[in-house]
Formats: structure tokens, C-alpha cells, sequence
């Protein structure tokens, strides 16, 4: 992709995969479609939507779905995907900082209604507090443009919180968090700190934490951390599955709904809500 070129986003890519399916599914061709909206559309704008080059406006999207004779489940979601602004928010200031898919995931964790999220190592990024992102931003990035890199990095992290506390339907957050993840050496100031946040987060009425002792039964969460985001139509729901190398979104319904499933069973394995507030001031409390 050429320098400054704009990355599509996950929801552009959804829509650009879908229209080129339904076109080959129909045995058009990119000639036979453009022809059918000179007004429209020209073989160079219609490879830029199906390649996920351009966003493609609401009026397009519905015309072109009306052509394939789209069912009307998946073409309520496109044109919901479609209408949606593609905003830059507060995050478009860091644009030097942030990669794509990081960005993705502000854009559509402002979007959700529900986020569920299983981690193994880390306290969630939506519930640290400053120092305690740091540290770990500070061990695991690759960034090597100095303290001030790492100190966007956090501003990021930290501005991302304001999803679970704005006034107007704050999103709902359900974590579940491995104890490995809150007896990490990040210091023990900076610890105190993170567990004494994810009390006083716990009590928020939008906000569940549970705790996965070490001791937990065998689970799905043995696979590895993920974060599913819900939305309003069940069929936009997807996951962001994080590994070493690479994190990626998996889009498919099936496989989302797998991951949904694996949720409550992770949810099942670990400590009930109050038994977990119980366990991480206990860990806070032996940090005095």
C-alpha cells in the first residue's frame, strides 16, 4: 500500500468482501454492473469498493444490493455498516502512534453495547491505570522513539476508558481476568494501584470482573485471550483474537457465535463477581 494511502477499516473490508461475493454469486461482471449505473459507478470506482480501497456511500451499497437481489438480513447489515460515519475521533491526533487495527478497535469499542473480554497476562486495557500501562507498554513495545512514543501509547490506552464511563450508555464491559495477570511484577506500587482500579471498577453497575484462579478446570480460555464486541444487530458482532506476532478479526457469525459460547463457559470456570472482588483486595491488601 503506497505511503499515506488510508487503511481500510474491518466494517469497509466486511462491506467490499460482501459486494464482489454477491456479484460473482449473480455471474455478473464488473462491466455488467457498471453498466447498470453509468451515474453511478465506472470499473475503476467499483474496483476501489470491491478491494476495500474507498469507503462506498449508503446509496451505492443499497442500489447495488437491489441488483444482486441481496436477502434482507445481510442487507441490513451492510447498509447499517454502510451508514455508519467513518469518524476519526479524539484518536486522529495519534495516528502516528496507533496501528490500524488498534484503531479499528476504538472506533468499534465506541460503537458496541457490550464488550466481553478474556485475558491471561494482562489486566484489560480498558481497565489500567496509567502507570500500570506504561510498564507494560514500556516491556512489550518494539517502539524505540523514546519516553514520549510511550507516553502517547498510554494517552491512548487511558482516553480509551471514557467508552465505560460517559453519561449517555456507557458501554457494558465484562472481564474476565487469569490470576497470572494480577500478580505481574510491574512493581509493587504500580500493582496496588491497578487492583485497588479494578475494585473501584468492579461496583460501577455496567462494569463485571471475575477472576480465573490458577486452579480453574480446564476451559476454552486455555486457547488464549480474545475480546468479543456486541452490538445492536447480533450479525456486526466480531472478535479480536491477540497472539504474539499478530492480532486479527474474525468477522464470521458462526465462528463469533463459537467465541460467544466459549465466553460463558470461561465466565462458569471462574470466580463468581463478589468472590472475586474478595480475591483482588486481598491482593491488594498484601501489597501494603
Amino acid at each position: 500500500m503506497a505511503t499515506g494511502e488510508r487503511v481500510p477499516t474491518v466494517r469497509q473490508r466486511r462491506i467490499a468482501a460482501d459486494l464482489r461475493r454477491l456479484r460473482e454469486k449473480k455471474g455478473l461482471s464488473a462491466e455488467q454492473v457498471v453498466s447498470k449505473f453509468p451515474a453511478l459507478l465506472n470499473l475503476p470506482k467499483l474496483s476501489r469498493y470491491e478491494n476495500a480501497r474507498s469507503a462506498v456511500k449508503p446509496e451505492i451499497v443499497e442500489a447495488l444490493l437491489d441488483f444482486y437481489e441481496c436477502d434482507e438480513g445481510l442487507r441490513e447489515v451492510l447498509l447499517e455498516i454502510a451508514r455508519q460515519k467513518d469518524t476519526r475521533g479524539w484518536w486522529k491526533g495519534y495516528s502516528d502512534t496507533i496501528n490500524p487495527l488498534y484503531t479499528d478497535l476504538i472506533t468499534l469499542e465506541a460503537q458496541a453495547v457490550e464488550i466481553k473480554a478474556f485475558e491471561w497476562a494482562f489486566v484489560p486495557g480498558l481497565l489500567q491505570t496509567p502507570d500500570y500501562a506504561a510498564a507494560i507498554i514500556e516491556r512489550l513495545s518494539t517502539v524505540t522513539a523514546g519516553g514520549s512514543s510511550i507516553d502517547a501509547m498510554v494517552d491512548v490506552r487511558i482516553a480509551r476508558q471514557r467508552v465505560l464511563t460517559r453519561v449517555e450508555s456507557p458501554v457494558k464491559l465484562c472481564a474476565v481476568i487469569h490470576e497470572s495477570a494480577l500478580v505481574i511484577n510491574a512493581g509493587e506500587g504500580v500493582m496496588r494501584e491497578q487492583l485497588g482500579r479494578l475494585a473501584k471498577m468492579s461496583r460501577l453497575p455496567n462494569i463485571q470482573i471475575q477472576v480465573m484462579p490458577a486452579n480453574a478446570r480446564p476451559n476454552p480460555g486455555f486457547n488464549g485471550a480474545f475480546t468479543l464486541l456486541e452490538f445492536p444487530q447480533r450479525a456486526l458482532d466480531l472478535v479480536l483474537t491477540s497472539g504474539m506476532f499478530r492480532s486479527s478479526w474474525i468477522e464470521d457469525t458462526t465462528e463469533v457465535d463459537t467465541y460467544r459460547g466459549c465466553f460463558h463457559e470461561i465466565m462458569a470456570a471462574a470466580l463468581n463477581v463478589d468472590d472475586s472482588l474478595d480475591f483482588i483486595t486481598q491482593k491488594r491488601d498484601e501489597l501494603t
